[in-house]
């Protein structure tokens, strides 16, 4: 029984020392030297990142803006469900949509995919018409 306890209790240790990271109490550090204030909960990255994938979550586009090449197909896939917080088994699904600037939409869901394959030059913004504005995107075709 000692052997268990000494054994949970150096594992205790390690975990602790592991997320401690360096100094500053586990926060990230600037180039000023150790920063003490907490982690914000910052805003997506809105940079256009190059995929042709995006993933619909409970509430929002990731990534929300993405570049393509002229003639790329784009497919955005629903996984919006999270498990029972009981442990019941069961899942909890939020439904959304695309809803393009030029009419394009796809059907309300909340599993499954949709594709889109971008034939001309330009930007074309897109959200989802259950959640509006909050929930939003672009794709930026080169």
């Amino acid at each position: 029984m000692l052997r268990i306890r000494a054994i949970v209790s150096a594992l205790c240790v390690l975990s602790i020392a592991a997320c401690g990271g360096s100094s500053g109490g586990g926060y990230s550090t600037g180039p000023t030297g150790g920063n003490n204030n907490p982690p914000t909960n910052n805003p997506p990255n809105n940079n256009p990142v190059t995929t042709n994938a995006v993933t619909l979550t409970t509430s929002a586009f990731m990534p929300s803006n993405i570049t393509v090449a002229k003639g790329a197909t784009v497919t955005w896939t629903w996984d919006s469900c999270t498990a029972d917080p009981y442990g019941y088994g069961g899942s909890t699904c939020v439904s959304h949509n695309i809803a393009f600037d030029d009419g394009t939409t796809s059907a309300p869901q909340s599993t499954g995919s949709f594709t889109k394959v971008f034939d001309a030059v330009g930007t074309f913004k897109y959200h989802c018409a259950i959640h509006g504005a909050a929930m939003s995107g672009q794709v930026v075709v080169q």
